[in-house]
């Protein structure tokens, strides 16, 4: 059975708590969930291409029904529909932080030009529940990517209108170009955690569209 492939968040791991959920609700279904790190354990020297390397080798060997991503990693499965429509039917991206490059720059400020100084850069992560080192190629390899990548299968969006990390403005935009793309705003933040019941409730369907839309 292909199942679903799940790719977490920036600073995140495949113990993330909404990847655990649905790994759990959808297993009792039946259904089984791959979340890998997308790091492969090496954080200081991640990029979104080493990333997109790993869901395009996990989706060919994989094939799975429906591929979902949170944050960071709902724009890799954008940029990975994008770039290979034929290996998944249907996406989900959850709060999918578009134009990622060019916002953590923006956020970060000055402290972007002394990440380039120093060649790294401390940021909290989830896995370790400490500070850890990221390399500067990570964010120069970042901004070479398109904000909004150009997909044409099936989409489906649940964000946040609360979310102050991610705005759903963005979300909204890449929606509003796209015939394909289905956008669900819920009364939520960035964690969506209060909302796993819909949520759940949400990619039941979504498998099922993906089922069909595989034959």
């Amino acid at each position: 059975m292909p199942g679903i492939l799940y790719l977490h968040g920036f600073c995140s791991s495949a113990k993330s708590a909404k990847g655990v959920f649905l790994a759990e609700r959808f297993a009792e279904i039946g259904v089984p969930v791959t979340v890998p790190e997308l790091d492969c354990g090496d954080f200081r020297n991640t990029t979104l291409t080493q990333q997109l390397g790993l869901v395009s080798r996990l989706t060919a060997e994989l094939r799975p029904d429906l591929l979902i991503g949170s944050s960071l990693g709902g724009y890799l499965a954008a940029l990975h529909a994008a770039r290979a429509p034929e290996r998944v039917p249907l996406s989900v991206l959850l709060a999918p932080a578009f134009d990622f490059g060019n916002r953590l720059g923006r956020a970060l400020g000055a402290a972007t030009r002394t990440w380039q100084t120093l060649g790294q850069h401390e940021f909290f992560h989830y896995r370790t529940r400490r500070n850890e080192a990221l390399a500067w190629g990570f964010l120069e390899d970042a901004r070479h990517y398109e904000p909004f990548p150009d997909v044409h299968t099936a989409t489906r969006i649940l964000h946040g209108r609360h979310d102050e990390g991610v705005p759903a403005r963005l979300s909204e935009r890449f929606a509003r170009a796209r015939t394909n793309v289905d956008l669900e705003l819920l009364d939520t933040d960035h964690h969506m955690l209060d909302k796993t019941v819909e949520i759940w409730s949400r990619m039941k369907r979504f498998h099922g569209e993906a089922l069909a839309l595989r034959g």
